[in-house]
């Protein structure tokens, strides 16, 4: 059975369309989510940020698994704070849309991939929270996790802990990873372990605590850029998609 696979996508400024009508406004997801999904063989479907828990209910029920895209900051009231003066721009529809959809979605045992933001909206809907700006908050020394290169080559290394399920995922423990990113875990969820970390101490990875119950795996950085680095990154895709074809089948034997 192929399992259907939700992407979330994101809200975009359309600065022509904007001149024409009121909102110039349009929903994006990058090529790179879908192509990650579909070649590890699981039916991609982008899931625009719109519609309350209603509607998040309705698409939730049609799904298998689902990809937490990466892209703009997260309100910092989803975890009890006041904006810092170095946040980064927000998307209400979207902050609003994928809460309630993790939600659902953790509710029904869907398995969740998170991707930078995805990551942190993973922790967040857990109950854990942010470094809202990483440069201006980490204590101590911190690497530049927003470089300019372009998103396939990488930036810095990430340490994978031992005897991980990302570990046995990935086939080692050492990795080289892109980093587009200025906020990142600060308290970490109850239920996640943290299994990868940048030099600095930075939290780059974390999956369930206990897998067998349900399938959650986030990383910082963006694997679907990195396909085409190595095997590593395809095997998360390929990892999430299996884990969906499990939830599928159970689905359907309900």
């Amino acid at each position: 059975m192929v399992p259907i696979i939700g992407i979330t996508g994101t809200l975009k400024e359309d600065v022509e369309a904007a001149a024409e009508r009121p909102l110039g406004r349009f929903v994006r997801t990058d090529l790179d989510y879908v192509d990650g999904v579909a070649g590890a063989g699981g039916t991609p479907v982008v899931l625009p940020p719109w519609g309350d828990e209603k509607a998040a209910a309705a698409l939730v029920g049609c799904l298998d698994g689902l990809v937490l895209s990466g892209g703009s900051d997260l309100d910092p009231g989803y975890y009890g704070e006041e904006p810092d003066p170095e946040l980064g721009p927000t998307i209400p529809e979207r902050d609003a849309f994928e809460m309630a959809l993790v939600g659902l979605a953790l509710r029904r045992g869907i398995p969740i991939f998170g991707i930078c933001r995805g990551l942190q909206v993973l922790n967040v809907a857990l109950g854990g929270t942010l470094y809202q700006d990483l440069p201006s908050q980490w204590e101590g020394d911190v690497l530049k996790h927003r470089q300019v290169t372009p998103k396939w080559q990488p930036s810095h290394e990430v340490e994978v802990a031992k005897g991980t399920y990302i570990a046995e995922v990935m086939g080692r423990e050492m990795v080289k990873v892109n980093s587009y990113h200025h906020q990142g875990i600060k308290d970490l969820a109850e239920g996640l372990v943290v299994t990868a970390r940048s030099v600095d101490g930075v939290i780059e990875a974390v999956e369930a605590r206990d897998l067998s119950e349900r399938w959650l795996l986030a990383v910082q950085w963006h694997a679907e850029a990195m396909r085409g680095a190595g095997p590593q990154q395809e095997s998360l895709f390929e990892a999430h998609v299996s884990a969906a074809e499990h939830h599928a089948l159970r689905r359907a034997a309900a």
